[in-house]
């Protein structure tokens, strides 16, 4: 009787073992696709156009700017046009966003839409510097180098990168085209895009051609109020710039028009979007995603 006692208490402890083990794999496996769903934007976009920019002052320069930024990426885009030029076609622009261990890229977009846009993308050179290069995403897997009457002249002060991030500020020259995907509402707003990825381009990191990967760690559009981003030192501020920055061997001539089209890339009615909150910081409205 003892051991017919003794069995049934093995045989229920192991069936009891077992449903703890299958109960522990279920939550560790939940948990990790929880995990990478918060990590990764995959193919949904983690912002929208309903978020605007909103007024931002670098401490660096002291240049008064309209900016974008993004909590759940920490992707900044902030930008800033002459007082005086209310027909000027150049703006200053300042990139800022997190590396992974030295590496990544981000990319700022004349259109919220991801097919044909009109991009200029940043990454460390690897050697304490930042590259820069045009792009247009005629081909989504990898967006080609352009070039055209535009240039891209970087500005020293507000230019950094270490280990955990990058600031990238920059005079665009002649970037602001409607050929090339701009379009400004009545109010002087113009929905643009963003990208970001924690991986190195592909290839040699001093290339400005090289090969960008996909955008893992966030995209989408946002409504720049560029109306609003006018500024009495831009001139000052301007005059600082570097030549502009050459383009490779590869580069093509970029296609007038391109922009627009049918794209998956851009959804306003994303759950999951930047612009659920209010960050206490330069505007953001966003998910609590832990970078």
């Amino acid at each position: 009787m003892y051991f017919q006692q003794r069995k049934g208490s093995c045989q229920r402890q192991l069936i009891s073992n077992q449903f703890v083990k299958a109960y522990d794999i279920i939550s560790i496996t939940l948990l990790a696709c929880l995990l990478s769903t918060f990590t990764y934007a995959g193919d949904d976009a983690t912002s929208t156009a309903s978020q605007l920019s909103e007024p931002f002052v670098d401490q660096t320069t002291g240049l008064e700017m309209e900016r974008f930024f993004g909590a759940r990426t920490s992707f900044g885009f902030g930008f800033a046009l002459p007082a005086a030029n209310t027909t000027s076609t150049s703006f200053i622009g300042q990139m800022t966003f997190p590396l992974k261990a030295g590496l990544g890229w981000g990319a700022m977009g004349l259109t919220g839409d991801m097919e044909g846009n009109f991009i200029l993308a940043a990454w460390p050179d690897g050697k304490g510097g930042v590259m820069a290069s045009f792009r247009q995403a005629t081909d989504e897997d990898n967006p080609p180098e352009v070039t055209g009457s535009f240039a891209v002249r970087p500005i020293p002060d507000g230019t950094v990168v270490n280990a955990t991030s990058l600031s990238y500020t920059f005079l665009c020259e002649n970037c602001l085209d409607p050929t090339l995907g701009l379009s400004l509402d009545t109010t002087g707003n113009a929905v643009m895009g963003w990208a970001l990825s924690e991986k190195a381009p592909l290839g040699d990191a001093t290339d400005v051609g090289a090969r960008l990967d996909f955008h893992e760690r966030g995209f989408g559009p946002f409504t720049a109020r560029l109306g609003a981003a006018k500024s009495q030192k831009f001139d000052a501020i301007a005059a600082t710039a570097l030549g502009p920055v050459a383009a490779s061997s590869k580069a093509v001539a970029a296609v007038p028009g391109a922009a627009g089209g049918d794209s998956d890339d851009d959804d306003d009615d994303d759950d999951d979007d930047d612009d659920k909150e209010t960050s206490s910081e330069g505007g953001d409205d966003s998910d609590d995603e832990d970078d």
